[in-house]
């Protein structure tokens, strides 16, 4: 075996002129790990460590880097490790990446997780669990993984709503409590707790160009264009598209306050919410504008708002849901003459991501659809087949209740040998002491335990509902004529879908990625 593992020497030792497949382990610590930890049950990293190698044993793998990544966070923004990682998988460095779950590389936006994935499969990069192998190339993999993303984007979504209490606090004080700081300012903390937006010089002289070229009456298009031309990169390295110059000019950060709980999103819709149900207060931060100047800029984003004609009934079933892989334009449909008559056609207008006829594409999603729904099957039959989460959750909590039941008598020990002259008074107040800490402990990790448990449960529910939901939606997709009422099912079930056909592309071949949204009653 070319590969050996030698902890005490070192991590790895890689002999060379092996012909083996290169491969890196990333290591990233979910929340149930930490609050495993505080549980005092593992050191994850560590254990995930122990795991992976012995699995590159096995399969004889070439373990060439080792990834820890010691930053909390679902936002490859501010995963260091996940951002090194992605620019050595495009450089072909590895043929394969370790990790422990697929979801361990992202479960945070789906923008995210479509950047990993496609880095993966255009660099024909395999995942490598040690549950199954992934080669995203391979149309079934590919589709599982997008389904694993789904459901763990969901998971993400009820292990946020307990995080949502602390954070009201830290606003209402002033303070900056998002991890990645907007475009213009980096993140310092003060006293290791208190953080705080700076500005980045750099980044706050293109925040300027922005209110300014809008305040003469230039559009987010023709702004994006500029700052492209001028080589001027956004946060994550991506050239600028529209969205995101409309992002800066509505953020009230740029002119020194914080804003909370602007906008209310619901499964098909957002809105703004009423002032008295917003949090805005003065930042603890220098500004980079005037509020002048901002407040010019809303009264023009006002004025060019064209509010939607009254009655417009959609006939577009696809209406507002496929976007061009190449420069993120919603598409839009056209017809045009065909020697059958008129055909309708999806079209991009802003580059040369070629069309395709209205039907084939639709066709395409539902076929997609259909997949997801065998995979939500076969996932429900997988867990059906292997032992519960939360059985080792009950288990562990079984355990702490029978520790905490003995502590505390121990505790009414203490008082008997106190009495019984067994202890003095500084001796027993010494083994009060230590046994009140470890009693405070114990109890602590049984509520963390009984919250796990109810959320594990959780997850189990909707999981249970989803197979149902979208059987249901599907089938009445399939019943329902009218275009508009198709395009509120599938915005349903659908976020977005990314659409990429190159010219010599023909028909129905061409790229297709789906973005769901989950499907509640």
């Amino acid at each position: 075996m070319c590969f050996k593992y030698n902890q005490s020497v070192t991590e790895y030792n890689i002999f060379k002129g092996c012909d083996l497949m290169n491969v890196a382990i990333y290591l990233r610590k979910s929340r149930a790990d930490e609050e495993a930890e505080h549980r005092g049950e593992f050191e994850t990293l560590s254990r995930h460590k122990t795991t992976l190698l012995k699995l590159a044993r096995e399969q004889n793998l070439n373990v060439i880097e080792i990834k820890e990544e010691l930053v909390s966070g679902e936002s490859i923004e501010y995963r260091p490790k996940m951002l090194e990682l992605l620019g050595e998988i495009k450089n072909n460095n590895y043929d394969a990446v370790l990790v422990m779950d697929i979801d361990r590389l992202g479960r945070g936006n789906m923008q995210d997780q479509g950047l990993i994935l496609d880095t993966f499969k255009k660099s024909k990069t395999k995942i490598i669990t040690p549950r199954k192998t992934y080669d995203l190339n391979d149309e079934f993999d590919e589709e599982y993984s997008e389904f694993e993303a789904f459901m763990a984007r969901k998971e993400l979504k009820l292990i946020s709503r307990r995080m949502q209490r602390g954070k009201i606090k830290s606003i209402e004080e002033g303070k900056f409590i998002a991890q990645a700081p907007p475009y213009g300012y980096d993140i310092k903390y003060l006293n290791n707790k208190e953080r705080v937006l700076v500005i980045n010089e750099d980044k706050a002289t293109v925040v300027k160009i922005i209110f300014d070229m809008y305040l003469k009456g230039d559009g987010a298009c023709k702004i994006s264009n500029y700052l492209n031309e001028l080589g001027y990169k956004t946060t994550t390295g991506r050239t600028w598209y529209e969205k995101g110059i409309r992002d800066i000019i509505k953020n009230k950060v740029y002119c020194g306050y914080i804003v909370w709980n602007k906008v209310e999103r619901k499964r098909n819709s957002s809105r703004t919410r009423g002032i008295e149900e917003q949090i805005e207060v003065k930042g603890k931060h220098e500004p980079i504008i005037s509020e002048d100047i901002w407040n010019k800029a809303q009264n023009i984003r006002k004025k060019r708002i064209n509010s939607p004609t009254p009655n417009n009934k959609i006939t577009n079933p696809l209406a507002g849901i496929v976007k061009c892989g190449y420069c993120n334009h919603t598409l839009i449909a056209k017809s045009n003459t065909t020697s059958n008559g008129y055909e309708k056609y999806m079209v991009c207008t802003n580059c040369k991501n070629k069309a395709t006829k209205l039907y084939i594409l639709e066709n395409k999603i539902l076929e997609v659809l259909n997949k997801w729904l065998v995979n939500y099957r076969l996932s429900l039959k997988d867990e059906k087949d292997n032992s519960k989460p939360e059985n080792t959750l009950e288990h562990t909590l079984t355990n702490l209740n029978k520790e905490l039941d003995t502590l505390e008598k121990q505790k009414e020990r203490l008082h008997d040998f106190l009495e019984q002259g067994i202890y003095d008074n500084n001796t027993f107040g010494e083994r009060l002491k230590i046994l009140l800490s470890r009693i405070e402990n114990v109890r602590e990790a049984i509520n963390k335990t009984n919250i796990d448990i109810e959320m594990q449960k959780e997850r189990n529910t909707v999981k249970t509902q989803i197979v149902p939901q979208l059987e249901k939606i599907l089938s009445e997709y399939t019943e329902e004529k009218e275009p508009y009422l198709k395009n509120i099912l599938l915005k349903s079930v659908i976020n977005y879908a990314v659409y990429k056909k190159e010219p010599n592309q023909k028909s129905d071949d061409f790229s297709l990625i789906l973005y769901p949204n989950i499907p509640r009653d």
